[in-house]
């Protein structure tokens, strides 16, 4: 019997071992790179989540706003949290981010909390309230009154502007101006329908129209006011009420009042110093086309104790009454519609004069009136 040679039959019984493990090899090599490729899909794939929440965390940029109206700086953002502090409307906070409905802010203080994002206002309002406030710097107030009703309350005049806060009846005000806006009412009733519908807490405003101009126009007339914390804005005319002096708010029935101003003084031995008022008149239930069409005075009569029509004129007139003094003595300027230039007024200036009113001065300034 042959011999056979020294390592032949070791690799005849390892070969098959070899074959395994080059058959496992090629297996498993592919499902190692699967996994690989899986763990870096994983890891691109959290990544670019990633990125979308810190670039969607990111769109809020830290600003400035105010409060609209009163509200609550609250520790979390929550209704139901503690409540760190009251804010009045008005107040300057510093936004530093959004979180749900709510805004994280400072005050001025320090404090730091959540406001909610509907009682907060941005540049735009901001700028919007100081040049309301600027607007009647040095303007004696025409008239007096309050809400009769729930009313809305608009830094701009006109039903589509944004209400800022909705005033509950028998808010007093302070007014300013009248402001006349135009509306196409048949496409707004439908609007504000849906809109007192789609809000319980709405206002219960009466947009009855001044006047029907054509078959689609209407205006609606509004008042500048301000109210008793010092916010200046808009009010509707139907949903509030003047409030004049007792004494002459029933001297002329047959006519609107629309706005007093006290321009001097008479001495009363029994009932002291009593004001002397010019009054402003407008027809009632119709459009004059202006803010009111006669003047009066009504002097306090020391001899018969009450007040009397010593004065009366005729015009076009546009509101504010404004203060004036000629040669130390006390009088009013107006202004009314130019009779025959659009783009003007006259201002007219009267002052008391050896006990009569006179006109001192006339000239014509620019019309920057809204709508009459």
């Amino acid at each position: 019997m042959q011999a056979m040679p020294i390592g032949q039959g070791e690799n005849r019984t390892s070969r098959p071992g070899l074959y395994y493990l080059i058959v496992l090899l090629a297996i498993c090599w592919p499902l190692a790179t699967a996994c690989q490729e899986v763990e870096t899909l994983k890891r691109e794939l959290l990544k670019t989540v990633q990125t979308k929440i810190l670039k969607k965390k990111s769109l809020f940029t830290p600003r400035d706003g105010m409060t609209m109206r009163p509200c609550s700086l609250y520790h979390t953002a929550n209704p139901n949290s503690e409540v760190i502090r009251k804010l009045p409307a008005e107040t300057p906070v510093h936004l530093i981010d959004r979180v749900g409905e709510y805004y994280r802010a400072r005050t001025r203080d320090g404090r730091e909390g959540y406001v909610e994002q509907k009682v907060v206002g941005g540049e735009e309002i901001i700028l919007r309230t100081h040049e309301l406030r600027k607007s009647i710097e040095g303007m004696p107030p025409q008239a007096e009154g309050v809400t009769k009703t729930k009313a809305n309350f608009r830094l701009s005049p006109g039903r589509e502007q944004e209400v800022i806060e909705i005033l509950p009846p028998g808010k007093k005000l302070e007014v300013y101006e009248r402001v006349v806006t135009v509306r196409r009412h048949a496409q707004f009733e439908k609007t504000a329908t849906r809109g007192r519908a789609s809000n319980e807490n709405s206002s219960t405003e009466d947009f009855s129209p001044v006047e029907e101009t054509s078959d689609d126009v209407k205006k609606d007339v509004w008042y500048k006011v301000k109210i008793e914390d010092g916010r200046v804005g808009y009010i509707y005319t139907h949903n509030m009420k003047l409030t004049p002096p007792e004494d002459i708010g029933r001297a002329v029935p047959f006519m609107r009042m629309v706005a007093w101003r006290s321009v001097n003084v008479t001495d009363d031995p029994d009932h002291g110093a009593k004001n002397n008022y010019v009054v402003a008149y407008a027809p009632i239930g119709k459009d004059a086309g202006c803010d009111y069409t006669r003047l009066y005075l009504m002097n306090w009569s020391p001899r018969i104790k009450r007040r009397s029509i010593t004065w009366q004129l005729r015009l076009s007139g546009v509101l504010p009454i404004t203060n004036y003094h000629y040669e130390g003595k006390p009088g009013f300027s107006v202004r009314y519609l130019h009779p025959s230039k659009k783009d003007k007024l006259v201002l007219a200036s009267f002052a008391f004069v050896k006990g009569n009113i006179t006109k001192v001065s006339e000239e014509e300034i620019p019309n920057t009136s809204e709508i009459h």
